[in-house]
């Protein structure tokens, strides 16, 4: 168990070896303790990173508190791609507005510009 680095429990050492917790509490009990100690301070390499070998309750409870924050992290990610695709409609709309203000302006300059010209004429 120790090498296959499995958590070192009266629980779980009384399941592999069939017998009852309490007939390892009675023969076995100091090695069973040392044994758990060695493993409790075992250090193991996840993804690279050295870590301290986790009993099974232990490594339960990340697994739950790890699945709830993904499952926030992806409402969140679901709420933040609803609140950008309607950032990019919003976008789109401004650009369509800009470009139809840019062309009124470039056609009032020109209105102006022909007005100036017609102006000078009656002038001269």
């Amino acid at each position: 168990m120790q090498q296959a680095g499995e958590a070192i429990t009266f629980k779980t050492v009384a399941e592999k070896a069939g017998v009852s917790r309490e007939y390892l509490y009675q023969n076995f009990k100091p090695l069973i303790e040392q044994l758990r100690t060695s493993t409790q301070n075992q250090i193991v390499e996840v993804d690279g990173e050295p870590t301290r070998v986790r009993t099974a309750r232990r490594s339960a409870t990340i697994e739950v508190a790890l699945r709830n924050k993904i499952k926030r992290l992806d409402g969140e990610l679901s709420e933040l791609r609803k609140q950008k695709t309607a950032l990019e409609r919003r976008y789109e709309q401004a650009l369509g507005e800009a470009e139809e203000w840019r062309q009124r302006h470039k056609q009032a300059v020109a209105e102006v510009l022909e007005a100036r010209s017609r102006l000078a004429k009656y002038e001269r």
